[in-house]
């Protein structure tokens, strides 16, 4: 039996809450399974009190949902179970785990996982979604890893579905969200990887013209062994700064940054080689919950300086470029290829009226498709079901 909180039990305050606190959602009865008979267990409970299930994941970055006054909120943080088989790589993973517990289980057997930019991500919401991470051109999606997923169904069956059983369904949640069920676990192939040469450059903000304009150029010549980002930073201390960081599975990393570190002295620079494990920490992304809003574009060609530094004004918090391709051109699923050549994610403290501006002065460089799902807030807060 899950354990069930109702809005006048102590713990509710700190059981409703996602990691977004920008939204004050208030579930009518909330849920904390530990197993898939507690999942099914629990649909049962909230159809004998006539409402309806809304599974929220865990971890960094889930979305706050919308009106939950005729919902029980499915907690499954508690399902975090991570098992590692070497020999075939492949992982099983509780809905509730971090791409941490994850990486943590792999890294001793020389395995990587297809994690985000941060470890703290929730594994079942990003793979759901698609899942963009640090070696995303040269290995696509993090939902093209997946095997399998155990869910159970909105009447209490638990099933499994798979490229042989169930293959439409698979097909749709590789990337497409939940289709209408509850994840209770995910069987993911690893990766065999140890170490690559990954990292953070970083420049004083008064460099963001130069600095912008060397990695535009820079990213139509590296290979899609490389993944990268650059961002434009406005952090809480004051402090205005300029980061690329990157992760290269190569041999010559000093070589393939050196048109990087020619452009300015830098303010710090940590791109080495470093174990594969510690890619989940390289870009410095907030650990703690914090109310954001933000927005994102895919955009079919990079913008040039002036357009994309004119954004990041001292309310936006971030002004982030993703370099696509690679791989990312053809994955199997629901997401698909995405031709785009980079995605645009910027975030600020809810109400900035400099972020809602963002998309709007992209326009003449968008993709067709918008944007992915696991970057958008009008889906992601479905997609974070666990």
């Amino acid at each position: 039996m899950p354990a069930l909180i109702t809005p006048t039990d102590p713990g509710y305050d700190q059981a409703r809450q996602a990691w977004n606190r920008s939204a004050d959602q208030r579930p009518a009865l909330i849920a904390e399974a530990e197993s898939e008979a507690d999942v099914a267990e629990a649909f049962r409970v909230a159809r004998a009190a006539g409402l309806r299930v809304v599974p929220q994941g865990t971890g960094h970055g889930v979305a706050a949902l919308p009106d939950l006054s005729d919902a029980l909120l499915l907690r499954t943080a508690r399902m975090d179970a991570v098992s590692v088989d070497p020999p075939t790589r492949l992982a099983r993973v509780g809905a509730g785990a971090v791409w941490r517990d994850v990486i943590a289980a792999a890294a001793p057997h020389g395995l990587a996982a297809p994690h985000g930019f941060a470890a703290g991500v929730g594994v079942t919401g990003y793979l759901l979604g698609g899942g963009l991470g640090w070696l995303a051109r040269s290995h696509g999606f993090g939902s093209s890893r997946v095997r399998a997923f155990d869910v159970v169904t909105d009447d209490g069956e638990r099933q499994r579905v798979d490229a042989e059983q169930r293959p439409e369904r698979f097909r749709a949640m590789r990337g497409g969200g939940p289709d209408g069920v509850v994840v209770t676990a995910i069987e993911l192939e690893l990766i065999a990887l140890r170490e690559l040469y990954a990292g953070t450059l970083l420049w004083p903000f008064t460099q963001a013209m130069d600095v912008f304009e060397a990695y535009r150029a820079w990213i139509a010549t590296v290979p899609d062994t490389v993944t990268s980002s650059l961002r434009l930073l406005h952090l809480p201390d004051g402090r205005a700064l300029v980061q690329i960081t990157l992760a290269y599975q190569g041999a010559d990393g000093d070589a393939l940054v050196a048109p990087l570190r020619a452009v300015a002295p830098r303010l710090a620079d940590t791109a080495a080689i470093v174990p594969a494990c510690t890619l989940g920490t390289i870009a410095g992304d907030p650990e703690a919950p914090m109310p954001a809003a933000s927005q994102s574009l895919l955009v079919r060609e990079i913008p040039p300086a002036e357009a994309f530094v004119a954004l990041a004004g001292p309310t936006v918090g971030m002004l982030e470029l993703r370099h696509l391709g690679g791989a990312l051109r053809e994955q199997p699923g629901a997401i698909g290829g995405v031709d785009a050549a980079g995605l645009v994610f910027a975030s600020a403290s809810p109400g900035t009226a400099a972020l809602d501006a963002v998309r709007p002065a992209l326009v003449p460089w968008a993709h067709a498709r918008e944007t992915l799902p696991t970057f958008d807030e009008r889906v992601g807060a479905a997609l974070t079901a666990a």
